[in-house]
């Protein structure tokens, strides 16, 4: 019973962690127009946590050069 709990609290984290990926990206489409497969990229690799913190800074990023210069720093 415990390692079927562990495997499904794993598979709703990485759930989360998919859709947050999903919506941040369809939000820097909507804001930049595009994104390039570098930033999807990186946007995948990112946590939960850096998800979220991404997701209340893209209200002041302009540009994909900006975009890229605030994941470096999540690096």
């Amino acid at each position: 019973m415990e390692l079927t709990t562990s495997w499904h609290l794993k598979g709703r984290q990485q759930g989360r962690q998919e859709g947050r990926q999903e919506i941040l990206l369809r939000q820097l489409r909507k804001r930049l127009g595009t994104t390039s497969p570098e930033v999807e990229a990186k946007i995948k690799t990112l946590s939960v946590e850096q998800l979220d913190d991404l997701a209340e800074k893209i209200l002041d990023i302009t540009s994909e050069d900006e975009l890229l210069r605030v994941l470096a720093i999540k690096h």
